[in-house]
């Protein structure tokens, strides 16, 4: 059985967020910036919506 708990929401979250800022430098630095954009922001999302539900998790 899987537990989600508080310390494994924020360890995705930072996960997330740090591969987010990741694609976010490989926008600047690739040639092919039309999918690293769409990789952004699918990340970004996902980042989002984990930090939402671990504030709301930890509240």
């Amino acid at each position: 059985m899987v537990v989600i708990d508080h310390y494994t929401l924020g360890y995705l979250t930072f996960a997330f967020m740090s591969l987010s800022m990741l694609s976010g430098a490989f926008i600047f630095l690739s040639k092919k910036r039309e999918a690293w954009v769409k990789v952004h922001i699918i990340l970004s999302i996902l980042a989002y919506i984990l930090m939402v539900l671990t504030i709301w998790y930890v509240r």
